[in-house]
């Protein structure tokens, strides 16, 4: 990155034009988490939370990030 002479910031900002981060069912409505059985999910309900912590980490900043609770009187 020095010799393109940009930092993290400047690649999250300027190649998102926004982030909509839809936060995981594994927090906060963990049941529902853990009744999906599917070939698709790889993480524990414990991973899947920390993932997730550092996705709003990596994003959070942008000008447009959006995060999108999983509570349902809400959504």
């Amino acid at each position: 990155m020095d010799e393109l002479n940009c930092n993290t910031v400047m690649l999250r900002d300027n190649r998102y034009d926004g982030i909509l981060h839809l936060v995981t069912s594994a927090e906060g409505t963990t049941d529902a988490y853990a009744a999906i059985n599917s070939e698709g999910q790889y993480e524990t309900t414990e991973s899947a939370i920390e993932i997730d912590k550092k996705l709003r980490h990596a994003y959070m900043g942008h000008s447009k990030w959006l995060i999108i609770n999983n509570d349902t009187s809400d959504f």
